[in-house]
């Protein structure tokens, strides 16, 4: 049966640029040595202009 696990990551938003995402990397790497797979990401938020601020890191394991 697979096991589902979601992570939220919160961009480093600059209200006039883009918003930057630093720890993914650092996430999937902590993850991975835990026996997950990353699958895919889902945004959790956006802001006013529809800039996505927040996302769900998703991942899977056979457990």
């Amino acid at each position: 049966m697979k096991k589902y696990e979601y992570v939220n990551i919160k961009l480093q938003n600059n209200y006039v640029a883009n918003a930057v995402l630093a720890e993914h990397r650092v996430v999937i790497n902590e993850m991975a040595e835990k026996g997950f797979e990353y699958v895919g990401f889902i945004p959790s938020k956006q802001g006013p202009s529809g800039k996505i601020v927040e996302i769900d890191l998703i991942f899977q394991t056979e457990r």
